[in-house]
């Protein structure tokens, strides 16, 4: 077991989104899509002959560039729990899945008698991030076990 400063409480209230994905793992949250926008923008700004080359397919180079910039300036994100909007305003959440769990005071998917649901499997995003599997990787392992083996794999790997 891992025993560095890893909180599970922590981790599980802020990085370990209502439907499985893990924070720790996404290129949105740990700033690399921002650096790789920035690398791009830098080199799209140093070699102008790439305006030319896009101008020549229709693509428009000023346009290409800002999107880059937006990116790169863009924020980290705060994961997905610390994004629950206020529900008591009415404020309509951008996922319904987290909206699902909030309502219905899980802090994960795989605490519902409905796991997993239609709703769930339906999301790209589940699939592509296996964001199920790791949900039943929880149920499997433990939360503590599970954490601390996506701690040695991420920090292995980074």
């Amino acid at each position: 077991m891992v025993t560095h400063w890893v909180r599970y409480e922590e981790e599980k209230r802020r990085y370990i989104s209502f439907c499985g994905s893990y924070c720790h793992t996404c290129d949105w949250h740990s700033g690399k899509i921002r650096k790789t926008a920035q690398a791009a923008l830098d080199m799209f700004q140093e070699y102008g002959g790439f305006v030319k080359q896009f101008q020549a397919e229709g693509v428009d180079g000023d346009n290409f560039s800002r999107g880059l910039q937006i990116l790169a300036e863009s924020k980290i994100c705060s994961g997905c729990k610390a994004e629950v909007p206020d529900y008591l305003s009415g404020e309509k959440d951008r996922c319904d899945i987290r909206q699902c769990c909030y309502e219905k005071g899980y802090s994960l998917c795989s605490e519902c008698a409905d796991f997993p649901c239609l709703k769930l499997k339906s999301k790209p995003g589940v699939v592509k991030w296996k964001t199920i599997e790791n949900l039943k990787a929880i149920e499997r392992a433990g939360l503590e076990q599970w954490i601390d083996n996506q701690w040695r794999a991420h920090t292995s790997n980074g």
